[in-house]
């Protein structure tokens, strides 16, 4: 249970920060995503499909 919170802390924080990396090695580590292919094919597709939103996301929590 903490590897998912972990993974979703991550998640946001790479959402947050606009960074790829970060989004990547979360979806890599949660467990719902059989591997790392698999995971940099969601997320480019994610991506792609959100194309307009994708580091757009305010930079502090204070920002919202």
């Amino acid at each position: 249970m903490m590897q998912q919170l972990n993974c979703e802390k991550l998640l946001v924080e790479g959402c947050i920060e606009g960074s790829y990396q970060k989004v990547l090695e979360a979806f890599t580590l949660n467990k719902t995503v059989p591997s790392m292919k698999v995971a940099k094919e969601v997320l480019d597709d994610m991506i792609e499909a959100n194309k307009e939103y994708w580091n757009k996301f305010p930079k502090t929590i204070d920002e919202f």
